[in-house]
């Protein structure tokens, strides 16, 4: 089934090879087996923990060696250092901002009676692009007899000042004591590079959110009208169809994305009707297939992006950066479709059973193209960088046709609406 996907996805594009995949999987294993370790060890509440599994039973991929009992790489390590009797737990929230914005720094000390009663002082940084400082002080700590395993060392705001990129929030001893740890990372974003739209955009449905942020934005946006256009669009739709949606409402929607425009469908809940939730997607009702949700909680799922020019900007090419992309990865994909003309991102699951699907997808329909999404951009505008950057892409990626004269719908295309359900 993986090797399938692999084939219909084309994602030799982002992964040279099938092992590759479970390469990427399993390395980054560790860093969330770091940072589950710090939530853990930070809390003074807890006082226990039991880790599972020690191997790969029944093929889950949960555990620490592989059924054959071969070491993961880097996740030995991990443990090794998360459970280290001397400890440096570090948080930054939230983990991708604008310039501008604040992000609480939080440090505690996880101390399994490495350390004697005394004061220890602790180096704080802040270091963004190039290393510059944003961030440096020195706090002391102080443990008293029978101190509990976790002390707070730090907790405040900053606000972020300063160039984009990827920024550390590092702690060490400068003397006394050698812990492991001592980082948390989070991104940020200068509004003023943002990709500019130049298109302007036909709003399909209703979304007073949506209209109010690219107004906003200055970004070009006109609603939706019945009479047919004369020029090919950029349609972008959200939630809520117009007129309360329908085979009527659909079909001439299909008909416009045929006539060469681009519709861009930012929440698949669009689609639904009753229990059926690709009732409306504009395929054949043999090759709508499904969109369900692969639940991403101890069995994770591994989320995927390509580059392309919708993630221009954006980290892609490989599996989707946890940190970066934490609020905007779903749990809902569109999965059992005819292969789409570019398979952009995606999900699989492949412990305890397989299960996969696509979150962007660009399909062709006639001279035009309409593109799935089920990324969170929506949900995530006005306060996650990479929402922004997404849906900017996402219209100037719906506009590289504009310029191309209007076609003629095909003599058959109402059979193609029948196909639909439409009709």
């Amino acid at each position: 089934q993986f090797l399938a996907d692999f084939d219909r996805w084309k994602m030799s594009e982002a992964f040279a090879r099938p092992e590759d995949f479970f390469a990427a999987s399993n390395a980054r294993m560790a860093g969330q087996r770091l940072l589950g370790l710090n939530a853990i060890r930070s809390n003074p509440n807890i006082v226990g923990y039991s880790l599972t599994g020690m191997n790969d039973h029944v093929s889950c991929g949960e555990g620490l060696t592989t059924t054959f009992r071969e070491l993961k790489p880097g996740t030995v390590d991990a443990v090794f250092e998360g459970l280290a009797p001397l400890r440096l737990c570090l948080f930054a929230e939230p983990v991708n901002v604008y310039r501008g914005s604040r992000v609480r720094l939080e440090a505690v000390l996880a101390n399994e009676d490495a350390l004697r009663a005394g004061d220890y002082p602790v180096r704080l940084l802040v270091v963004g692009p190039g290393n510059r400082r944003l961030l440096d002080k020195t706090v002391t700590v102080t443990l008293k007899k029978d101190a509990p395993f976790a002390v707070p060392v730090f907790s405040s705001e900053v606000v972020v000042e300063g160039p984009p990129g990827r920024y550390r929030f590092l702690a060490s001893f400068e003397r006394g004591g050698a812990a492991t740890g001592g980082e948390a990372e989070f991104h940020v974003a200068d509004p003023s590079e943002m990709p500019a739209v130049k298109a302007e955009v036909t709003l399909w449905g209703e979304d007073a959110g949506l209209a109010r942020w690219l107004g906003d934005h200055g970004i070009r946006f006109r609603p939706h009208e019945d009479a047919a256009p004369k020029a090919r669009e950029v349609i972008l739709a959200s939630r809520t169809p117009p007129g309360g949606g329908g085979a009527a409402a659909f079909a001439e929607l299909a008909r416009r994305i045929a006539r060469g425009s681009t519709a861009v469908f930012l929440s698949p809940e669009i689609f639904k009707q009753g229990d059926n939730p690709v009732r409306w997607l504009p395929l054949a009702a043999n090759a709508k297939g499904t969109a369900t949700p692969i639940r991403g909680w101890l069995y994770l799922k591994d989320e995927w992006a390509k580059n392309h020019p919708i993630f221009a900007g954006l980290p892609a090419g490989g599996l989707m950066d946890y940190t970066f992309y934490r609020e905007i990865i779903p749990d809902l994909v569109f999965s059992g479709q005819a292969p789409p003309a570019e398979a952009v991102a995606g999900a699989i699951k492949a412990s305890q059973d397989y299960s996969s699907g696509l979150m962007v997808s660009v399909h062709d329909l006639g001279a035009g193209r309409f593109i799935l999404n089920t990324l969170l951009i929506r949900e995530n505008l006005g306060a996650h960088p990479a929402a922004e950057r997404l849906l900017r892409n996402l219209i100037n990626c719906a506009a590289r046709d504009l310029k191309q004269p209007l076609a003629s719908l095909p003599a058959e295309f109402d059979q193609r609406l029948q196909e639909f359900g439409y009709r």
